[in-house]
């Protein structure tokens, strides 16, 4: 067989080079994120806040980005256990996290060793709301104020006031209040805020910094008394109840938030469509009304501030529970 001349070669390529451009043009576009659907992790179990939230975001984002964003709850270990499966999935942004401030900023600083760091590991989307403590007593209490509730711990045996522990966050925002002049409380630990509610309803604590979401209804239906928010602001859905700095703690402020976030190396171009959605989801006024039903206040976008703030809380509560000897192994 003779081989082929050079001109034959030449028709080759050619013909070779055209069939490749023919299959490029051909080949569909890379698909728009999102092409499938994007899983929305939680660290709780269904019915507390941030499950409740992170079932309204993601219909919302369901609506806009014409996919399904499908809730996944990992309960358990204060948020560890989803905080480490989102830390190690794929920056795709086909995973992503409901973080509350407790798995951001209070773990890292109560826990000696964790599985994930808050701020390499993840990259913040967008805050999406904020409520505040509500500090709780039982109806029959005589502490009607936070100055009320001082001095009765001031009357109390040595160590003050039981107060009902339903998480570490929950126990610094108290530790804060004891640390800037407040009341001295011994800590009794529950496993989350409804062991505490019935601790209260069952007068087996004195009181607790508490859920507002979770111990709203005992309020309304008078089984619980609400001293005070935790908030700088007053709740618009207590708006009787004053502020702990009202209260004679000027400055005093501990809002618990929740924000989205993503595994760091999330591509900007889907961090900045999930940012875009939510943008609108966020400023909607049936967000807004269901959010506030919540006790929530809606949170913002800006992906940036987001970040200064998990640092700045970080460094917030390391220097407390170093100060109070909180530690967690």
């Amino acid at each position: 067989m003779n081989p082929a001349t050079p001109s034959r070669l030449r028709g080759r390529s050619l013909l070779a080079a055209a069939a490749l451009c023919l299959a490029a043009l051909a080949a569909p576009a890379q698909a728009a994120y999102p092409d499938k659907p994007v899983r929305v992790v939680v660290g709780f179990a269904p019915g507390g806040t941030n499950d409740i939230l992170a079932r309204l975001i993601s219909v919302k984002l369901s609506e806009r980005l014409k996919q399904s964003f499908v809730v996944d709850n990992r309960a358990g270990a204060n948020s560890i256990i989803a905080a480490e499966l989102v830390a190690k999935a794929p920056a795709d942004g086909y995973t992503l996290f409901v973080a509350s401030s407790g798995a951001m900023t209070v773990n890292p600083a109560v826990y000696g060793k964790l599985p994930y760091d808050p701020v390499k590991d993840f990259q913040p989307v967008a805050l999406l709301g904020s409520f505040p403590l509500v500090v709780t007593t039982n109806a029959a209490s005589s502490a009607k104020t936070m100055a009320e509730l001082k001095a009765l711990a001031a009357r109390a045996p040595a160590g003050g006031l039981n107060h009902g522990v339903a998480s570490s966050s929950f126990q610094l925002a108290a530790e804060l209040y004891t640390s800037e002049g407040g009341a001295k409380f011994t800590h009794v630990n529950y496993k989350g805020t409804g062991p505490v509610i019935t601790a209260l309803l069952g007068n087996e604590v004195d009181l607790g910094f508490l859920d507002i979401a979770a111990v709203l209804p005992q309020i309304q239906a008078g089984r619980l008394k609400a001293v005070a928010v935790t908030t700088a602001k007053r709740s618009s859905v207590l708006p009787q109840v004053p502020t702990i700095a009202e209260s004679g703690t000027p400055g005093y402020d501990v809002p618990i938030w929740t924000g989205l976030v993503a595994p760091a190396g999330t591509p900007t171009e889907v961090a900045d469509r999930i940012r875009a959605a939510l943008k609108e989801v966020l400023a909607e006024p049936d967000t807004v009304k269901k959010l506030q039903a919540l006790g929530m206040e809606p949170g913002h976008v800006d992906s940036a501030a987001f970040g200064r703030q998990i640092a700045a809380d970080i460094a917030r509560w390391t220097a407390l529970a170093k100060n109070a000897n909180l530690k967690v192994d």
